[in-house]
Parts: C-alpha cells; sequence; structure tokens
C-alpha cells in the first residue's frame, strides 16, 4: 500500500477518534484545536503535491475522474453474472470482452492521468498498479494482457478470445488479490484528492465533518 494512501487512513482514524471524544454540539476547545492542527498539516501536504493551486487542481481533478472511471470499469468485471451463460443458451463472451476493453482504457487513462500531475501521487500510485500487475505477470498473460514500459496495459484480442471465463474470473473476481489492490490504489487516489479539494473549499467544519 502507498505511503500516501497510509497517511490519509492515519488522518483518518485520528479524525474519527478525536470526533468520537467531541460529541457535544458545543465541542471541547482542546480537541477542536487537535482537529485543526490535523486539517492544517494534511492540508499543507496537499499543497506540497500541488493540489490548490489552479493549474494543480485541473490534474488532480483529471487524476480523480480516472480513479472513478476505473473504479466503475473495474466493479464491473467483478460481476458473477459476466462469466456465466444464459439459461439455456451457450456462452457468449462479448460482453466479458467489452468490459475488458474499458478496464484497460480506464486503466490506461488512469496512467496518463497520473503521468501528468506527476509528483509523490504518481510515484506512489503508479507504482501499486504496476506491481499489481507484476504480483499476477504470468495469471495475466495467459488471457492476453501485458505491460508496456511506460506502465500501460494492452491486450491480445485474439488470445482474450480464446480465455476461459473461468480464467478470467480468477483475476477479476471480488476477492482476488489483483481485484482488490486495484480497488484500493482507485479509491485511495479519489478519497484523497476529493478531501483536499474539499477542505480548500471550505466545506469541512473544524471538526472535519462536511457542512
Amino acid at each position: 500500500m502507498s505511503s500516501i494512501n497510509n497517511s490519509y487512513e492515519y488522518y483518518q482514524s485520528n479524525q474519527g477518534l478525536l470526533s468520537m471524544l467531541n460529541k457535544n454540539k458545543t465541542g471541547n476547545p482542546l480537541i477542536n484545536q487537535l482537529i485543526e492542527k490535523n486539517e492544517l498539516e494534511y492540508q499543507q501536504k496537499m499543497e506540497a503535491f500541488g493540489i490548490h493551486s489552479a493549474k494543480g487542481n485541473n490534474k488532480y481533478k483529471s487524476v480523480e475522474t480516472s480513479a472513478n472511471n476505473l473504479e466503475d470499469a473495474l466493479i464491473k468485471l467483478g460481476k458473477d453474472e459476466l462469466y456465466k451463460a444464459e439459461q439455456g443458451k451457450e456462452y457468449d463472451n462479448s460482453t466479458l470482452i467489452k468490459n475488458i476493453n474499458n478496464y484497460v482504457a480506464a486503466y490506461n487513462s488512469a496512467i496518463s492521468a497520473l503521468d501528468n500531475c506527476g509528483g509523490s501521487l504518481k510515484n506512489s500510485f503508479k507504482t501499486d498498479l504496476i506491481e499489481a500487475f507484476k504480483e499476477k505477470t504470468e495469471a495475466l498473460n495467459s488471457i492476453g494482457f501485458s505491460l508496456s514500459a511506460d506502465g500501460k496495459l494492452y491486450v491480445d484480442q485474439e488470445k482474450l478470445k480464446v480465455a476461459k471465463p473461468e480464467d478470467v474470473q480468477k483475476i477479476f473476481n471480488k476477492e482476488s488479490e489483483y481485484y482488490k489492490s486495484i480497488l484500493n490504489s482507485a479509491s485511495a487516489m479519489d478519497s484523497i484528492i476529493n478531501k483536499a479539494l474539499a477542505m480548500k473549499s471550505g466545506t469541512y467544519n473544524a471538526r472535519g465533518i462536511m457542512l
């Protein structure tokens, strides 16, 4: 898991604990001060990554959009019905192939967005995505997937067409390590950028609660 993701999870856990202790409507002044300090430090870290400048925000919003698209494409591949024939019919893999290609397009768009924004987010999350592939290289190669030098996915369509649906599902089912790794990375990218941009826009109060 990426270091920035760990930082965000640490931030969330601190916020949750402080908010739980600070249940009164009026709040506790000391706890409010701790939350504000925590929030300020997180905001400063995001600004160091380039978020909150007009130019930087556009690049990071592009990462957010591509992360959402990647997550959506992956979730569709995790659905069991995609790998089963309709009752009374022979299995047709055309819908599966279409969803695979949508996933590849979303994945490559996320890589391009990360390359464009550069910095810590690129170094952290692009590494995570590449490592997830490397851990399942043999299985992914067997159904037609390959990874280029720039970290993008390519699919041999002929190899994909003849791949057994159960072999594809082994990689893209909700319990597989590859599925979980990609989903965690996409979700973390979206959460980190969303939170940072929301903090800048003033939509969070001192307790870290959306107004």
